[in-house]
């Protein structure tokens, strides 16, 4: 029997421009009712799409991608670059936070996954795996009433174009065990030569039927509900949030994720901020941003302005990493 409590809203994508199906995203966490939860399904044409918190020129050769015809576009999740193509199906959640379940949500894709012969498992930070190849990328974001998980399918993409775009760090790749992106992912086509995109969306809406026995309900994307997104998610300052003039900058790698900070400081206090990350929780790299302004540019100051003792863990390492590199410059 299907459960009567929560409605369970299917959308397919009839666009594959990236600043629409990204708004559509971010207007529907604004829209999903306490009983309801979304599934969507959609995909972009070679555009490259960097985390909320990620400094668009060090992630994306951003004027070669242009320069062919392709898109930057920024999401409102944590999480890394990546590159979509119409050889990549990409997947959204968003529930109730009381509804609201990843291992549940993970269970649709990897149902699907082994419906069509794959084995695929969940692994490391956000990844989905097939012998040991990541095919499946993962995000997360929050807002006031309602959880978002979304992520990457790559069933045929163009992996030349993938190594082409991104600029991918050497600590991350050293981190997994390889020495480049192309040898780190794989196409799920690779493990089944007979799947296709249509064939995964269909095997996607079973999987999420038989997970959440629930029917699906299928609506149409309108997007003159939401054109003000639209407008913000195409806008520069939105995708390049550009770099002011700033004196002290620090990069690191820690196992939660990358980091580069930049500060502005006049007469030893911080005029402003500016914090890029592939953290997965990207509400609180932004307000690290936030509160690292107008303060003393010094460890006791910075590590009290944050006020926030969930992430004390993170700010210790960020800290640590500002001050000890500053002592060894």
């Amino acid at each position: 029997m299907w459960r009567t409590f929560m409605k369970a809203i299917y959308v397919l994508s009839p666009f594959t421009n990236p600043y629409q199906n990204l708004a559509y995203e971010d207007w529907m966490m604004d829209q999903i009712q306490d009983d309801e939860i979304l599934f969507y399904l959609w995909q972009n044409q070679h555009t490259v799409v960097i985390g909320k918190n990620q400094n668009a020129y060090k992630e994306c050769k951003v004027s070669e991608l242009e320069n062919d015809g392709g898109k930057l576009a920024r999401r409102s999740s944590g999480g890394g670059a990546v590159y979509h193509d119409l050889g990549n199906l990409n997947f959204t959640f968003i529930a109730p936070h009381h509804q609201y379940d990843q291992h549940k949500q993970l269970s649709v894709i990897l149902l699907a996954l082994n419906k069509l012969g794959i084995e695929a498992k969940f692994a490391g930070r956000n990844d989905i795996e097939v012998d040991g190849c990541k095919v499946s990328g993962n995000a997360f974001a929050k807002k006031r009433n309602n959880s978002l998980h979304h992520g990457t399918l790559l069933v045929d993409v163009k992996m030349e174009d993938l190594a082409k775009y991104l600029n991918v760090s050497k600590a991350k790749m050293q981190s997994k065990g390889v020495d480049s992106v192309r040898k780190r992912v794989a196409n799920l086509k690779q493990f089944n030569p007979e799947l296709t995109i249509p064939l995964l969306i269909e095997t996607l809406k079973v999987s999420f039927e038989e997970v959440y026995h629930i029917k699906l309900n299928e609506r149409i994307m309108d997007s003159l509900q939401y054109q003000d997104r639209i407008d913000k998610y195409r806008s520069k300052q939105w995708r390049l949030n550009p770099i002011e003039d700033y004196q002290a900058q620090v990069e690191y790698k820690f196992p939660w994720g990358e980091i580069q900070a930049f500060f502005q400081v006049n007469s030893g206090k911080i005029i402003s901020s500016r914090i890029y990350s592939d953290a997965m929780n990207p509400d609180f790299i932004e307000h690290l941003s936030k509160s690292w302004k107008d303060i003393p540019y010094d460890l006791i100051s910075m590590r009290n302005a944050v006020g926030n003792k969930e992430n004390l863990e993170m700010v210790e390492d960020i800290l640590s990493a500002c001050f000890h590199t500053e002592e060894q410059a």
